[in-house]
């Protein structure tokens, strides 16, 4: 079976795993991870820049800085979430065979 190494948290790798296989699908993991974090960004920033572009004038700047300092603080959050999901396939990948 896999053993896990306590001191790195790493699954060895079994002798009957292709691993050029299993680095080409954590790759195309990351990309979409990648892609994911990208449209996230892209449709929450569109729909900020409409709420604070059709508020206009009628909302003071103190207002508009904390929606902003929040909608960064939501991608930020994401953003750690989707790169704890890759660091967990990381290093699961080959206990659960994701790739097989």
């Amino acid at each position: 079976m896999h053993e896990v190494n306590p001191a790195t948290q790493r699954t060895k790798v079994a002798p009957d795993i292709n691993q050029a296989k299993y680095d080409q699908g954590l790759q195309k993991d990351t990309y979409l991870i990648v892609g994911a974090i990208a449209l996230l960004i892209v449709v929450q920033g569109y729909v900020v820049y409409t709420i604070l572009s059709y508020a206009g004038p009628a909302v003071s700047a103190s207002i508009r800085a904390l929606y902003i300092v929040f909608f960064l603080l939501v991608i930020s959050i994401e953003t750690v979430g989707y790169w704890q999901v890759r660091k967990s396939l990381k290093q699961h990948m080959h206990e659960f065979r994701y790739y097989d």
